[in-house]
């Protein structure tokens, strides 16, 4: 199973990975890269904190993780707000990934993915410097 730290590395990677794909014109692997950098970013958080996983796959999978987020907000007071809006970009990522990732990404436009990207980093963000408190 990843460690937490891991799991942040993951995300920095696929941030860069989303940068990268945009910047090549591949707009659906731009936004499968941003979605994910979100996911590892929340998953590595969760297991920071002593959320446990399932001990097959090492995470919770992409519904698991949305409820397992929520439940996280819920419980913070201190940045509530934050992660409010943070669960709504991650809401909004994990509906556009499946486009991206299986279905008709010629919907996906330049702005829509920067956008995502823009969301997933302000998530991975977010969770670092919850991380290094």
């Amino acid at each position: 199973m990843l460690t937490w730290q891991q799991w942040n590395a993951k995300s920095v990677a696929s941030t860069i990975a989303a940068r990268h794909s945009l910047a090549a014109g591949d707009l659906a692997a731009a936004v499968s890269r941003a979605y994910f950098a979100a996911f590892q970013a929340i998953t590595g958080t969760l297991i920071k904190l002593g959320y446990q996983p399932n001990e097959e796959t090492g995470n919770w999978g992409h519904q698991g993780t949305q409820k397992q987020f929520l439940l996280l907000v819920r419980m913070s007071r201190s940045r509530r707000e934050r992660l409010r809006r943070a669960l709504q970009s991650f809401r909004r990522l994990y509906r556009a990934r499946p486009i991206a990732d299986y279905g008709d990404d010629s919907i996906i436009t330049v702005d829509i993915a920067k956008s995502l990207i823009r969301e997933a980093g302000q998530i991975v963000s977010l969770i670092q410097r919850m991380m290094e408190e």
